[in-house]
């Protein structure tokens, strides 16, 4: 069954940063990624999440982060040369207004 993941933003490999948009996953893998242009509709079975959903292989990566660091730029270079992604995970705690890591910050597991 298909879950609709809807976060604060979504940023995946090969994909644009979207806001206030949501990720279809199938069998735990992003299938599609869905541009509500930012304005998001109730949708049933839609689950949301404070955060930025992001790539499962930056799971177990906080160290790669310094606080008050712009977020794209260090998920830029863990996604490179990374081609398949098997999942996703919510970057919760972070300053969503400027886009930065900021203590307290973590990424979880969804």
């Amino acid at each position: 069954m298909a879950r609709k993941i809807a976060a604060n933003y979504i940023y995946l490999p090969g994909k644009p940063l979207v806001k206030n948009s949501y990720v279809v996953v199938e069998e735990g893998q992003p299938v599609v990624v869905a541009d509500t242009g930012g304005v998001l509709q109730d949708l049933a079975g839609l689950e949301f999440y404070g955060g930025m959903l992001v790539a499962d292989f930056v799971y177990g990566q906080e160290d790669a982060f310094t606080e008050g660091e712009p977020l794209l730029p260090v998920l830029e270079a863990l996604y490179a040369g990374q081609e398949e992604v098997c999942g996703i995970v919510l970057i919760e705690g972070a300053d969503l207004r400027h886009l930065q890591w900021q203590a307290g910050a973590r990424i979880r597991k969804l």
